[in-house]
């Protein structure tokens, strides 16, 4: 019960804000503050003690909560938020690869079996793509891996330009990445592909004074939405394209189509 009461006034105060929160406080204990002064005022009166007046102690009552409250409040507040801020950024941790930001493996698995199940749901044509850096390995030992990482964040970037919003993108590997491609026929998840060849192709990473260049390989798999099999059969239906298109010289892509 007391995690439930938890987690509804940290709502609350997430809906509020940090500063109308406080002006709440603030004016809730001024009126308990007010409160609380009256009753001890007409207690003392009724026993005829000798007091400060009741407007002075109304006066007190008002200005002791105006600057007590605020310096009480604010660090619990500003504690709520950088909770909220800081479970924000896990799950945007937990989601996506901190490179390319793309989704992580686990994620992008789980969203590519949702589409595929609503796919096969609604007979729609889908595409997948499995994609490969070329020769990456030389990239880490020419230039050292901080290089490697900068071709990683610059194809991340590059993938989320040209990708549509209901694209699945994904980071599957150390220099493997693999798109599903939902509502998407042979044709166009072709015309996806050479958009990713003419934007690598354009492409150049800069890395202390010296001018990177790459290119992919490319495996492409289209299906019907009358296709039973797994989303793994599926997955690896595409590597066996991206390694036909590898042993073929690379930079090129190879597709196959699946029933």
């Amino acid at each position: 019960m007391l995690g439930v009461r938890s987690d509804a006034m940290k709502r609350l105060v997430l809906k509020w804000g940090a500063r109308n929160t406080v002006i709440l406080i603030t004016v809730f204990s001024v009126l308990i503050s007010m409160a609380v002064t009256l009753i001890l005022v007409v207690t003392l009166n009724h026993l005829r003690v000798a007091s400060l007046s009741i407007m002075t102690q109304i006066l007190v009552a008002i200005i002791v909560p105006l600057f007590a409250a605020p310096i009480i409040s604010w660090p619990f507040v500003g504690v709520l938020f950088q909770i909220n801020q800081l479970e924000a950024e896990m799950r945007v941790l937990a989601t996506y690869d901190s490179l390319t930001k793309l989704l992580n493996r686990r994620v992008f698995l789980e969203r590519a079996e949702y589409a595929h199940n609503i796919a096969k749901r609604e007979k729609q044509d889908f595409s997948i793509l499995a994609v490969d850096l070329d020769f990456f390995k030389r990239v880490n030992d020419q230039y050292g891996h901080t290089a490697g990482d900068n071709v990683l964040a610059t194809f991340g970037q590059l993938v989320r330009n040209i990708s549509r919003e209901s694209d699945i993108a994904g980071r599957v590997g150390g220099e493997e990445f693999t798109f599903f491609l939902p509502n998407t026929t042979s044709s166009e998840a072709e015309f996806f592909a050479d958009r990713i060849h003419a934007a690598v192709k354009e492409t150049t990473v800069n890395h202390l004074g010296t001018s990177i260049r790459f290119t992919v390989s490319i495996g492409l798999a289209s299906f019907t939405g009358n296709n039973s099999s797994s989303l793994d059969a599926l997955l690896q239906f595409a590597d066996s394209a991206l390694y036909e298109a590898k042993k073929n010289g690379r930079n090129q892509t190879i597709k196959l189509i699946g029933l």
